[in-house]
């Protein structure tokens, strides 16, 4: 199979939470064996995008979030058989999303759902185990972080993509939300 590159929007967390987060992915994967649960690390997918999207891109999302930014973890979710560790984001997450399909296409065939959470994996997990992944997700919140855009490239292509994949952070930009003028 040809190697398949995807190009995610998300959000990054700053980094107390993120470690924070990313114990829990190792205590999914170490508990039950789950490779995609540590694939990536702790992000937010906002949407993958079907090219590279345009210049300043995500300065403009950015810029669509409303001031304050205040993101909290509420709970964990299961979005279309992929595992999310829940966060309200009082409507940051829906302005971002809004404005980055507003400006860029989305992925025909993203490689999960995009929503409101730490993406946790766990999609390879038989549907008669999920009620079984039921992590404790610590009360965490974050006034700033970043928005990122994340080449995920999976060298095999997007069966188990979990198994072998490269991310690098191409772009980052500051995210606080924007104060209105």
């Amino acid at each position: 199979m040809p190697a398949r590159s995807f190009l995610l929007v998300a959000i990054a967390a700053p980094g107390s939470v993120e470690a924070c987060i990313g114990r829990v992915q190792e205590g999914i994967f170490a508990e039950h064996g789950l490779a995609s649960a540590a694939a990536l690390p702790p992000l937010i997918p906002v949407a993958f995008l079907a090219g590279p999207g345009s210049r300043g891109l995500l300065a403009a999302a950015a810029r669509s979030v409303p001031y304050p930014l205040r993101v909290r973890t509420v709970a964990v979710s299961w979005e279309q058989g992929w595992l999310f560790l829940g966060v309200d984001s009082g409507g940051a997450w829906s302005a971002l999303r809004a404005c980055v399909l507003g400006a860029a296409a989305a992925a025909v065939e993203p490689l999960f759902p995009a929503a409101e959470g730490f993406f946790a994996g766990c999609g390879e997990a038989p549907p008669d185990r999920r009620a079984l992944i039921a992590p404790a997700l610590p009360p965490l919140s974050f006034s700033s972080g970043s928005l990122v855009l994340v080449d995920v490239c999976c060298p095999a292509g997007r069966e188990d993509w979990w198994r072998s994949l490269r991310w690098e952070v191409v772009e980052k930009k500051p995210l606080r939300g924007r104060r209105k003028t």
